[in-house]
């Protein structure tokens, strides 16, 4: 059988695993050495590409290997190395190129979005809305030497991450090794990223002061919670602006001032909750600077809503792909696989702008995370053993727009009904349950054999 039938017979069976591999071989190709080149500061390339050993960190990512150590005999060809060469360049990845692979893989996969047609959702006309929010690592084993005697915990380090709202893609990430550091420290370079009229929303541990001056004066916007630790003087009547789902809006200024002495004038917008926060707050405080005339305050609170697509991001990094090993505590590696996984996340969203290509939004939007990911999964091995990479090359196009052409022709292929979401119905409350007097098990067998005789 030649490789062009075998190829197709994947596409009819296995469609998923084959529109995955072509999306990773566009955003993961020789580029990332470049990227390498352009991001790193002490680290030099040494034996092990770059490229080979992102390679191996993504597998672990996407579930294909479940630790460094299987993903390491996967590659060892590719690697050339010995394991703890191996190992040592995982430990030393600096922070920088972690984050340029972030950056990197939200530009390549917002290229092919747009090859394939992807119609941006606009979320406010004007503007671009990105929300910011960190994410602690959880802690590790103690591995290393320093740790062994600890009873603490061992945090390997925080992320701080913008998240594109409009094409659902992770496109920074501004990481700190030091994990008891604040979230607050990375903020001057968020700034210095601002793009023309973006619109950043994030909640309130990133209510500055001087950061939210910062971003007025570099021509920025942003929808942030008010933090309590936050006074400023309001100004004028409180006015009732309407209801929306959640509660009652009402709108006032306020001035604030930084440490430096910076006045700026924000509009103070006040939610009075029909239902309190977890943390029993009857209401919450929103502060923007975007102009009256371009956003009314009610459509400012409905949009701080928004900011929760970026805990749905974080929730898929955690329980669809690996984001976190408890085995790995330096700071650098871990770091560097929770960027390969926002790295392989971004290429899962554009393999749902493909499926939308050729199905209804509804049903793609049904699909579940869990049953995608097992068919991506379980075929990969394969798919790579019976059609190797150089010929791979040869029955995929290696351009921007062959590749969305190809991906839209796949996806015609996908079954969505079989991948639909199981919801169950509501839970039976748990009856009364009697304590057995004679003895402390009770045999299920002959519980059933009593039942059967009552039928």
């Amino acid at each position: 059988m030649n490789d062009s039938k075998l190829m197709e017979r994947f596409i009819e069976s296995r469609p998923l695993c084959v529109m995955t591999r072509c999306i990773l071989g566009h955003v993961m190709a020789d580029d990332l050495d470049d990227v390498f080149a352009q991001c790193r500061q002490r680290q030099y390339e040494g034996d092990i590409k770059f490229s080979a050993l992102a390679v191996s960190v993504a597998d672990v990512a996407l579930n294909f290997c479940k630790n460094f150590n299987q993903a390491y005999k996967k590659h060892q060809e590719q690697l050339a190395a010995s394991a703890v060469a191996y190992y040592g360049k995982l430990n030393r990845v600096e922070p920088s190129i972690s984050e340029g692979i972030v950056q990197f893989a939200g530009r390549k996969a917002s290229e092919l979005n747009r090859a394939l047609g992807a119609e941006l959702q606009e979320v406010l006309p004007g503007y671009k809305c990105s929300v910011l929010d960190g994410n602690h690592l959880c802690k590790s084993e103690k591995r290393i030497s320093e740790l062994r005697g600890l009873c603490a915990a061992a945090l390997p380090g925080t992320t701080v991450a913008k998240f594109n709202l409009e094409e659902q893609l992770f496109e920074r990430a501004y990481l700190l090794e030091d994990a008891h550091a604040q979230e607050s420290t990375v903020l001057d370079r968020v700034v210095a990223d601002l793009q023309a009229n973006e619109l950043l929303i994030a909640d309130r541990h990133f209510c500055i002061a001087k950061f939210l001056v910062d971003v007025a004066t570099a021509n920025g916007f942003f929808v942030i919670r008010q933090h309590g630790r936050l006074q400023g003087e309001l100004l004028g009547k409180r006015r009732k602006i309407g209801r929306i789902d959640t509660g009652m809006v009402y709108e006032q200024a306020l001035r604030i001032t930084d440490s430096a002495g910076r006045d700026l004038t924000v509009r103070r917008i006040t939610v009075e909750l029909d239902t309190p926060t977890r943390d029993g707050d009857q209401e919450i405080h929103l502060l923007s600077n975007v102009p009256t005339a371009h956003a009314s305050a009610d459509r400012l609170a409905q949009l701080y809503r928004d900011r929760w697509d970026i805990e749905n991001g974080f929730y898929v990094l955690t329980m669809t792909l690996t984001c976190e090993l408890k085995s790995i505590g330096h700071p650098r590696a871990a770091l560097f696989l929770f960027c390969m996984a926002m790295l392989a996340y971004n290429c899962r969203q554009v393999l749902y702008t493909a499926l939308r290509t050729a199905h209804a939004a509804a049903e793609v939007e049904a699909m579940s995370e869990y049953s995608v990911a097992l068919e991506i999964v379980q075929p990969m091995d394969g798919l790579v053993t019976a059609i190797p990479q150089c010929d791979w090359d040869q029955l995929v196009p290696s351009s921007e727009s062959g590749r969305a052409a190809f991906l839209r022709r796949v996806s015609r292929h996908v079954n969505v009904g079989s991948h639909r979401k199981s919801i169950r119905g509501p839970k039976k409350p748990r009856p009364a349950r009697q304590r057995c007097k004679a003895c402390m098990h009770v045999s299920t067998y002959r519980l059933l054999q009593k039942r059967k005789q009552r039928c």
